[in-house]
């Protein structure tokens, strides 16, 4: 930071401040301060690049493009200025005359560039540097146009589908949609049996809502990166444990038995007939099923019945805690789920009637034991 440089032309610092990300305008800031502090070599051309650099990045933030590959500095910031609400009428506003004045010194950038930027085209190598004057009046020019710009912008929102600025820049709309919104959250597998994270944001004016899907690994990235860096090494560690199960003592565990194991994978039972623990609630499940308002089961070809494969596959996917651990519950519907399908049931029914399932086992089940499931005394 130069305060010297500050002093005279403090706009082109509050540009930089305006957008901190911007990597390219800080460059440009930074070239143009050391040059002016230096020997002023390039000072000319660096200003004008700054002042060009801050229109395309106005540009950018409403999702607007050059009119041409090769515009000049007064076009573009009479394209900046234009998409900021301030365009010249004709003769129609005074304002115009105040435009029409920035535009002749947007001109006279180009105009000092030519005749006296060091480096621009090429000049005679005996020829004096700039004098103090004339960078101070260069310096004044650029920082007015420069306050035009600011000045123009902070009284505007920019395309939020296109700005690069901050999240914190918008606290006044993030507020409004925190205040109006309910939202709810699950867990669902795809088609792999991944899990996504399912949002739905519903508002008054939007009952249906809309429905984010997410995966863990998006959400931790976008979010928090120290989490996702923590998760990816815990992920590492543990299919290194994972690995040495199946590489036990030099033998190989036979690769289904070893997926049958793993935890988070759904277990969908289809049968005509069940005999496991949860068979006491089979009179109850029958009874409970009819409130549902499902349709009749169609029968599989070997006689399944529906209430025998919901036992089953409810006893096939309980795990230690599963009454208080989310995951497992998540996998017991999607595996419910596929289970309701088989017997005719809808995608959109089956999914239903899967969350009634899972939240119905979880009552019925309490202090019933087992080998898989915690005992309560």
């Amino acid at each position: 930071m130069s305060a010297a440089f500050d002093m005279i032309a403090p706009h082109f610092r509050r540009m930089v401040e305006r957008w901190p990300d911007a990597q390219t305008l800080s460059n440009h800031y930074q070239v143009v301060v050391e040059s002016f502090e230096g020997n002023q070599h390039g000072l000319v051309e660096t200003i004008k690049s700054f002042v060009e650099c801050v229109c395309l990045t106005v540009l950018g933030e409403y999702g607007k493009s050059m009119p041409n590959s090769y515009p000049s500095t007064t076009v573009m910031l009479v394209e900046a200025l234009k998409i900021l609400g301030l365009q010249n009428s004709h003769g129609a506003s005074k304002l115009d005359r105040i435009l029409s004045a920035h535009n002749k010194l947007a001109d006279a950038l180009s105009d000092v560039r030519d005749e006296d930027g060091l480096i621009a085209h090429g000049k005679d190598g005996f020829l004096d540097t700039l004098t103090k004057n004339h960078i101070r009046a260069y310096l004044l020019t650029a920082d007015t146009l420069l306050a035009l710009l600011l000045a123009a912008f902070e009284g505007t929102e920019p395309d939020l589908q296109f700005t690069r600025e901050p999240y914190e820049r918008f606290d006044h709309l993030h507020d409004r949609i925190d205040g109006s919104v309910s939202v709810e959250s699950s867990i669902d597998y795809e088609e792999d049996d991944s899990p996504v994270v399912v949002v739905t944001i519903k508002s008054g004016g939007l009952p249906d809502g809309l429905e984010l899907r997410i995966e863990p690994s998006r959400l931790l990235y976008s979010i928090d990166r120290t989490a996702y860096i923590e998760l990816l090494a815990s992920s590492a560690a543990q299919a290194a444990v994972e690995e040495s199960r199946v590489y036990s003592e030099g033998a190989v565990v036979e690769a289904d038995e070893y997926v049958g194991a793993r935890e988070d994978e759904p277990n969908s039972e289809v049968t005509s007939t069940y005999a496991g623990y949860l068979l006491p609630l089979v009179d109850e499940l029958r009874s409970y099923v009819s409130t549902l308002n499902l349709p009749e089961p169609t029968m599989s070809a070997d006689g399944a019945d529906m209430i025998e494969s919901i036992l089953a596959t409810a006893e096939a996917n309980m795990g230690v805690d599963w009454r208080d651990r989310e995951s497992l519950q998540s996998r017991m519907k999607v595996a419910l789920r596929r289970t309701l399908v088989q017997f005719g049931l809808s995608e959109d029914e089956s999914n239903k009637c899967a969350e009634h399932l899972v939240s119905w086992f979880k009552i019925q089940t309490v202090g019933m034991k087992n080998g898989g499931v915690e005992s309560v005394q």
